[in-house]
Parts: structure tokens; sequence; C-alpha cells
């Protein structure tokens, strides 16, 4: 048994202070990388921004002057018109003023990105939740403590995660070994199949591969945790659905099936009843392969 889980899942966040100005989508819909989801009011961080660039200016004009000031007072030092001293205090202006107009500019680049924060843009394509807040709502700003204003989930591919037991994953990978299809290296490039069905589904109709194995059998249940990714084209999977999983253990065969219902148990073995020529019943013990809907596959115990 496992979980589904989308392939990416994306909170977004307020990250600057200000009333919410406009939403930009309808709930639910399906959004693309880029596509503006919501508008903060900006008015104040247009004017901090041209405010910091005014700065600039200033700075550049102060700059430039205490270079031509430095120039002109180099000219004089070997006439000794001035003393070393006060050409160093020229010299200090001129750095100082480079060194400000350096602050100006990190200041610039703070204000822009406060101002760029007023609109705020789908980092990955996907199905965009509701709008958890609705226009002139006052939004909190900061990268841990904005304000939710929705989420965006991604589901193509979709994931698949499940635990299965260690003796069937020693089982398991030493099948895999014989095939020459070891997990040595990446899982994904051994593109072992996948299949799953969903709790209404009667067969596992939704193919995909193995691309990631915990790298630990966890001591506490003795299971490890393994990843299956499914295209999901028709986005019949949706996150955090119930499903089962089967994972082939070997190579396609000719079996022999019989009802499940033809089954008994006596302690912890199955058996069967056959009826011979002669009209009686005999007991057969029998060893169980897989299920398959209602039928049951019989790996010994009985021919066709």
């Amino acid at each position: 048994t496992g979980r589904t889980e989308a392939f990416e899942i994306v909170e977004i966040h307020a990250r600057v202070f200000g009333y919410l100005e406009e939403i930009n989508f309808r709930d639910g819909d399906y959004v693309k990388e880029g596509q503006t989801l919501f508008t903060i009011e900006s008015d104040e961080y247009e004017a901090i921004h041209n405010q910091s660039l005014a700065k600039i200016t200033v700075w550049e004009s102060k700059l430039e002057l205490a270079k031509a000031e430095m120039a002109r007072r180099e000219k004089l030092l070997p006439t000794g018109s001035i003393t070393q001293e006060e050409y160093d205090e020229y010299v200090a202006t001129a750095n100082e003023a480079e060194a400000a107009l350096g602050a100006a500019k990190a200041d610039a680049n703070r204000t822009a990105v406060d101002l760029k924060y007023t609109v705020i843009k789908a980092p990955i394509s996907g199905r965009v939740d509701r709008a958890y807040l609705s226009k002139g709502n006052l939004l909190s700003g900061g990268a841990t403590s904005g304000t939710l204003l929705t989420k965006i989930v991604n589901e193509q591919p979709m994931y698949v995660y499940f635990d299965v037991d260690e003796r069937s994953l020693l089982r398991y990978r030493r099948e895999m070994s014989k095939r020459g299809n070891t997990t040595s290296g990446s899982l994904r490039d051994s593109e072992i199949r996948c299949f799953v069905k969903l709790a209404d589904e009667d067969s596992f109709a939704h193919e995909g591969v193995l691309d990631f194995a915990g790298t630990e059998v966890k001591t506490s249940t003795g299971t490890a945790q393994l990843r299956a990714e499914f295209p999901n084209k028709d986005r019949e999977l949706v996150s955090g659905l119930f499903v089962r999983v089967r994972i082939p253990a070997s190579e396609p065969y000719q079996a022999l099936l019989i009802p499940e219902r033809a089954l008994a148990t006596d302690q912890d073995i199955k058996f069967v009843y056959v009826v011979g020529d002669d009209g009686i019943a005999k007991r057969r013990n029998v060893e169980l392969g897989a299920q398959q809907g209602d039928m049951r596959i019989i790996t010994a115990g009985l021919k066709p």
C-alpha cells in the first residue's frame, strides 16, 4: 500500500508588508511558472526605491567632484603648495564618496527587491489552490513569517511512496540480480516498472517506474521506503490518495489460476479439493502466487 504525493508543492507567502490589491487567478486554475498571482500595494515601495536611486545620483556627483579635487591637489603636491597631510584628506574624501556610492547602490538593489515582491508570481507550473485571503487584507511580510496566500501543486509527474518489508526487498534484489538488472547504481536507470490501482479500481492500470529507494531499512519496522514516478498525463492521480502498488518480480510467464473461493486453509497450509475421473474429491496442498482480481495464481501443487 502507498500514498500519492505531488512532484512539487510550493506554499506562496507574502515577502513584503502591505494591502492585498489584486488576485490574478481563479481558485483551482492551472497556472504556469512566472504567471502573476497576487499584487500588493506598491506605492510606498516605489517611493522608497526612487529615493534610493536619487541617493546614487547624489553620491555619483560627490565622487566625481572629490576625484577632480584630488587630481588637482596631486599636481600641487610636488611643488610644495600643499602638504602631504592635506592631500591625504582629499584622498580620504574621494574614498569616502566611493564607499557611500557603493552603499547607495546596495540599498537600491534592496529596495528594488522589495518592489519586485509586491508582484507575486508562480514559482512553478501546476494547479493552484484557492486564495486564502480576499482583496483588501493587510499582509505581513518576511521570509519565514509572511502571510500564507495559497499553494501550488505540480501533479505531473506524480510520486507514490510505499514501504516494503525486508524479506520482500531481499528477494526482489536477488531476482533482479539474476536477470542482470542490479540496483547498485541509480534506481531510475534500472527502469523497473511499477503499477498502481486506486481505491475504486479493479486493475493496476497506472504504470510508472521506480526512481528512489531509501538508504536503509528502518530497524523499528523492518521496512524500507521506495518511491515510484508516474507521468500522470490525464491528471487522474492527485496528491494524498491511498493506492495499491504492484512491482513485477519476474518476467511475464504462463500461470495457472483458480477461483479464490476454491481455496481452503489448514492452519498455515493452503489446499484445494480436486475431483478426479472417478468422481472422488481429493485434497491437494498448493502454493500460492499473486492475486488477479477474484482469481489466485497457483505456483505449485496443481497442473492444468
